[in-house]
């Protein structure tokens, strides 16, 4: 049973959840943001969900904000106090927001007056409706979308089975089922995201299985295929359409007749090439080069692309009508690593056990394991993969376990990934590699001559040093030549420098800069501040103390992060 804080200065909503979701324990309303708050000081931690209204009729002395003179300055006092109590339950969202940011709210209002977009996605409300003057029709949405949040917040756990990693995020568990709605909707799809986020694996992987579509799947990446052979390659070609066409055959819309076609890079599309795919969206019908035979054609068309196409449309690069088949509306977006920083640990789990059940690092770990008697997982099942600064439970000493340090895992983390997650992957790969020829070509140097003193072989220790190693020089090369001869652990950030009152005064500005683009950098990673500034990662409260001491507020800066 869950339980469910309304925040509402009436019992209508409390009533109509009670009698349609029984399964659910709705605790008594708060009449006012004071009353919610001191519920939240006492139960924050039982609560799974917060039911907010948005009309608060309720006497002056208990609106938001406490202090109203400022706007009764500006305007008549009547006025004031109604727009206040008209939108008393945005103000109550932004305290809530600041206090408990991680506390699934849903904001509901029954006025057609109150626009909630903007100010519920703001403060990142999970989700928002307006009521209608139907108990049943109000209580079967409400139940949908708490149904909704509830499940996503039981963080099920995720499914390794599948190459690509969802985690367990709101977030990415909406993006997943978004696409497996997308994928059974006759509409085309649009995946954009940098390079190395999955675009082409989440395609094959998710969205083509979830396609009612029986037929094959087949992708095409536009960037690799020449400009004057793209035509043939996507509509097929007749025999002696050109010179060298000496046999008829089929393009890529054919083999995915019944199925999808994924079209990576959509914006290398020629703009006459454009044209004649708007008409395969238009009227499911193609000719191939050379034919004045029509084909017809029934296909799943997802597009991908790292480029802005909306930008490419206002440029004249891109047609207008065949962006808008393409149903932009619903376009998705996959997150860069640097924005998954909430699912890292269990990201460099899955990519650890995946790299490391790679063929020629599943050699490296059978050698290690009948050097030293261990056993592997059954059926070849993933290896054991943690963080932290002691030496895991002896659960199994027989199973290979591998062992990050958490000084590892903050210089993983702290790196910018252009490449995201195909540059991860491969690094952890390298990781692998380095750390287990070492082990296996030294073993008779690092291993004790009798085996008995050998307490825990089981642990494999993944090098602080040989993960700082891989990842100076990508960091070297990222930055560009300028800092290329540069080998030192310093932070290059750029901050604006303006005239002051004093010397201190400009000081403290761009040392307020300074510590704010590098918490930033850190991922808001306070203890890796100090690893960074003073060497060590125990100084992370010198940090904050010295970014209190220059008026930088760090709840602000978590939730600018989150935005």
């Amino acid at each position: 049973m869950s339980s469910i804080l309304i925040i509402d200065d009436e019992d209508n909503y409390l009533e109509l959840c009670r009698r349609f979701m029984p399964e659910h324990d709705f605790l008594p309303p708060a009449r006012n943001y004071r009353e919610a708050a001191a519920v939240l000081r006492r139960h924050a931690h039982e609560i799974d969900l917060i039911l907010l209204d948005v009309h608060f009729n309720i006497p002056e002395e208990d609106l938001l904000p406490v202090d109203k003179e400022p706007l009764f300055a500006k305007g008549d006092r009547r006025r004031v106090l109604d727009r206040l109590r008209r939108s008393q339950g945005l103000r109550i969202l932004d305290r809530i927001r600041g206090d408990y940011p991680d506390l699934p709210l849903l904001v509901m209002t029954s006025r057609d007056d109150l626009p909630l977009e903007v100010d519920a996605e703001r403060v990142h409300a999970e989700d928002y409706t307006y009521l209608l003057d139907d108990d049943y029709l109000d209580a079967r949405s409400l139940k949908l979308q708490i149904d909704g949040i509830l499940a996503r917040r039981e963080r099920p756990a995720a499914d390794e089975s599948e190459p690509f990693y969802w985690g367990h995020t709101g977030a990415m568990l909406g993006l997943r089922r978004r696409l497996s709605i997308l994928a059974r909707g006759r509409l085309p799809i649009i995946i954009q995201g940098a390079t190395g986020t999955g675009k082409s694996l989440v395609v094959r992987e998710h969205v083509h299985p979830h396609s009612r579509r029986a037929g094959p799947f087949v992708a095409v990446d536009l960037s690799t295929i020449p400009s004057e052979l793209m035509a043939a390659h996507l509509f097929g070609v007749t025999k002696g359409a050109y010179t060298g066409a000496t046999a008829s055959r089929e393009g890529v819309l054919a083999q995915a007749d019944g199925g999808t076609l994924f079209l990576d890079e959509i914006g290398n599309l020629s703009t006459e090439l454009q044209k004649s795919l708007l008409l395969v969206l238009q009227d499911g019908s193609y000719r191939p080069v050379g034919s004045v035979k029509e084909r017809s054609v029934d296909i799943k068309l997802v597009v991908a692309t790292n480029e802005n196409l909306a930008e490419l449309v206002r440029e004249g690069r891109f047609r207008e009508d065949l962006y808008m088949r393409l149903n932009p509306a619903t376009a998705v977006t996959l997150p860069s690593l640097a924005e998954r920083r909430d699912d890292f640990s269990e990201l460099l789990t899955f990519f650890m056990r995946r790299v490391a059940s790679e063929a020629y690092n599943r050699d490296l770990v059978l050698q290690y394991a009948e050097q030293r008697g261990l056993l592997l997982p059954v059926g070849g099942g993933p290896l054991p993969v943690s963080v932290g600064s002691a030496v895991p439970s002896r659960s199994d000493s027989t199973r290979i376990h591998f062992l990050f340090h958490p000084s590892s895992l903050k210089l993983l983390k702290a790196f910018d990934w252009p490449g995201n997650f195909r540059q991860f992957e491969m690094t952890l790969s390298n990781l692998a590699t380095f750390t287990l020829v070492e082990l296996v070509e030294r073993a008779s140097q690092v291993e004790p001559e009798d085996p008995g003193q050998a307490s825990r072989p089981d642990v494999i220790p993944i090098p602080a040093k040989t993960v700082n190693d891989l990842l100076r020089p990508m960091a070297r090369a990222h930055r560009g030549d300028a800092d290329a001869g540069d080998d030192g652990p310093g932070r290059a950030l750029r901050v604006r420098v303006s005239p002051g009152d004093s010397l201190n005064a400009v000081s403290c500005a761009v040392e307020r800069q300074y510590l704010e683009a590098l918490y930033s950098e850190s991922g808001g990673d306070l203890a890796q501040m100090g690893l960074w500034l003073l060497g060590s990662d125990d100084a992370g409260r010198k940090i904050q103390l010295r970014m209190n001491q220059l008026g930088i507020k760090l709840r602000k800066l978590k939730r600018k992060r989150g935005s």
